[in-house]
């Protein structure tokens, strides 16, 4: 805790501010000049300056820094993850909604079967009644003419019969 305060005291008196725009001054004077610019060895004193800078800065700057860079990376995969889950989900839809498709048109072939078999059940209920009626007249027929028969029959036997004289 004693770090931290005095940390804290850094930046209430300033101190810590100072030091920043004293070290990006300098920063500054000499990106600016050109004969710095040109010196390939200065590129080392840039170097140098810009990690004066970044030890300069306070360690929750440098932790926010990191959170932040990971929140970052951990919004980049989430909305990775997002993606492609909704690409599935797309994917599932269709395959959901082709089979939808397909079980429709089998429904519609399925009703259209059965209604051609019960039309082709209709007919030959019509030719089997057809033939049964043809039967059952001709049975019919048949009867009348047993009927007819045994009416003549029985009108024969009750007639008086004709005697005659043996020869």
């Amino acid at each position: 805790m004693g770090e931290e305060s005095s940390s804290i005291d850094k930046v209430l008196s300033g101190e810590i501010k100072l030091e920043y725009i004293d070290q990006l001054e300098l920063l500054k004077e000499n990106l600016s000049s050109n004969s710095f610019l040109n010196n390939r060895s200065n590129k080392k004193d840039i170097l140098k300056l810009v990690e004066n800078l970044i030890d300069l800065m306070p360690v929750e700057l440098r932790t926010a820094r990191f959170i932040v860079r990971e929140q970052e990376l951990y919004l980049k995969k989430a909305k990775e993850e997002a993606e492609e889950i909704l690409s599935n989900a797309d994917k599932e839809s269709s395959k959901l909604i082709s089979e939808s498709f397909v079980l429709q048109e089998a429904v519609v072939e399925a009703n259209a079967l059965v209604k051609q078999a019960e039309q082709e059940a209709i007919l030959s209920r019509a030719s089997v009644e057809d033939k049964l009626d043809n039967k059952l007249e001709q049975i019919k027929s048949k009867i009348d003419e047993l009927s007819d028969i045994v009416e003549r029959e029985k009108t024969n036997l009750r007639q008086p019969r004709k005697i005659t004289e043996p020869e």
